[in-house]
């Protein structure tokens, strides 16, 4: 294999772990926040969360760098390119009726998916309202007052 090529993915394997860690990191600091027992710990877990985000933020835009990804020096995060892409793709699409039709296709389909997820949930909690319940009875005839 050749040198040049290795170096940019074992670079970009390095971001990814590194993105990993710092993605970890900020999803476990609102719990660790929660859970601070003295004003200098909390502040401390407080900075160490802001810095994996901005670490994480930095990361991303070198690991977009290494694959090729630029941006324009006023374009922050490529919103103008993503822009003109999704009006490109709304123009094209504007008059493709078979478009239309797989789009109110998918909206159905993800309405008949949430009312299916919301009455499994209801019923995951009905059935533990109702083994709660059942062992609270139980718990209170053999060992009520």
């Amino acid at each position: 294999m050749n040198a040049s090529l290795k170096q940019p993915k074992l670079a970009l394997g390095l971001i990814e772990v590194g993105l990993t860690m710092a993605g970890i990191v900020a999803a476990i600091t609102p719990l660790a926040l929660w859970a601070a027992w003295s004003e200098t710990v909390f502040y401390t877990i407080l900075s160490v969360g802001c810095g994996a985000f901005l670490v994480y933020i930095g990361l991303a835009r070198d690991g977009g760098y290494l694959t090729g990804e630029q941006y324009a020096e006023a374009d922050a995060m490529g919103l103008k390119s993503w822009r003109q892409r999704r009006e490109d793709w709304e123009r094209l699409h504007m008059d493709d009726r078979a478009v239309g039709r797989r789009q109110r296709s998918i909206k159905g389909d993800a309405s008949r998916e949430f009312s299916l997820m919301l009455r499994v949930a209801c019923g995951l909690i009905l059935t533990a309202a109702a083994m709660f319940t059942a062992l609270w009875a139980i718990l209170e005839t053999y060992y009520g007052s």
